[in-house]
């Protein structure tokens, strides 16, 4: 009598939610990435990554190889699908331990680490977000090594509940993905509640004719009026003739102008004004100086302090220069280096 066979018992249906979020997390992250992959070269120059991952072109590749483990995720049968756990794992650790390292510099970031949809400031909630990631990877990986693929469990699973469960897991990381946290609030205390209050000049990057720069490095070697400005804009043109009664008003300060565009092709339009140029080619820069109108300014301290501003349109900008120099002629400066302005 021929013995009994029975079908291979196929893990239940929870986990296999794990797999389908993190696909669904890193089908997102790739395509925000693709979409803007200067935003993403950025990223690793913030987050102060090695070098040779750059001359790597991992930037460029990195979005692609989030699709490859995400199609890997879904289409490895029995136990090969263990190698694709295996790498989102790595993947998902390797994200956690760059976020754990960015909150332990001495200055908030703010960068795309899920492309443009997750932009925002790196902050707890985001290791914690990460956290959450890295273990739903773990659950997957642990549960590959039963040897049942993804496509193995979706053909077995039929009707079941824990779909809704499952949904609202999805929703839970999501949303912790799409809403990063606000800029983190710096509490000047002053006994005049109408005083300036100088607040730090936060991490950003300029484009200069010798390449990217921070922001931090230029205000180190001298005080800076910084003029967020459109030069193709015939309401703001009046900025580039003002430069040079600014420049002589707040001598030693450097006074530049800062584009929306990289600094060579902010040069070939202004060619006269090459040496005064600065580019933010994303407009980071300016948002997190609070600039958030063009024409609008920042005056830059050598002591990485905010001195002034930030300034919107033309008047406030001229109140700024003028309250500036009034300031530095009463105290005699002389090094550049500049008080902070009411």
């Amino acid at each position: 009598m021929a013995r009994p066979t029975y079908p291979e018992p196929v893990p239940s249906a929870p986990f296999v939610v794990p797999p389908l979020l993190l696909i669904v997390v890193l089908a997102v992250s790739a395509v925000a990435k693709i979409r803007d992959p200067r935003d993403t070269a950025s990223v690793f120059d913030k987050l102060e990554l090695p070098r040779f991952l750059s001359r790597l072109r991992a930037p460029l590749l990195l979005p692609y190889g989030e699709l490859a483990v995400g199609v890997l995720l879904l289409v490895l049968p029995g136990y090969s699908y263990v190698v694709a756990t295996t790498g989102t794992l790595l993947l998902f650790a390797a994200y956690a331990v760059v976020v754990g390292r960015a909150l332990r510099f001495p200055y908030r970031i703010r960068c795309g680490c899920f492309g443009q949809l997750g932009l925002g400031w790196i902050t707890p909630q985001t290791f914690v977000r990460n956290l959450v990631l890295l273990a739903v990877a773990l659950v997957t990986w642990l549960d590959s090594l039963r040897g049942h693929g993804l496509l193995q469990r979706l053909t077995a699973l039929g009707d079941q509940a824990w779909w809704l469960a499952g949904l609202a897991l999805a929703v839970v990381t999501t949303t912790m993905i799409v809403r990063e946290s606000g800029p983190p609030a710096y509490l000047a205390a002053t006994e005049d509640p109408d005083a300036y209050a100088a607040l730090p000049i936060p991490y950003a990057l300029l484009d200069g004719p010798d390449g990217p720069t921070t922001v931090w490095r230029l205000s180190d070697r001298a005080a800076r009026l910084l003029v967020f400005w459109n030069p193709l804009d015939e309401a703001t043109s009046t900025v580039a003739e003002r430069r040079p009664a600014w420049a002589a008003a707040l001598d030693p300060v450097q006074v530049h102008l800062v584009t929306r565009s990289e600094w060579h092709q902010a040069a070939e339009v202004r060619p006269d004004l090459a040496e005064h140029l600065l580019g933010d080619p994303d407009g980071e820069t300016a948002l997190r100086l609070g600039v958030h109108q063009m024409p609008g300014a920042v005056l830059l301290g050598t002591d990485r302090l905010l001195a002034g501003g930030p300034s919107t349109g033309l008047e406030e900008i001229e109140e700024l220069v003028e309250a500036a120099a009034a300031e530095m002629r009463s105290v005699g400066v002389e090094s550049g280096t500049v008080p902070a302005q009411p």
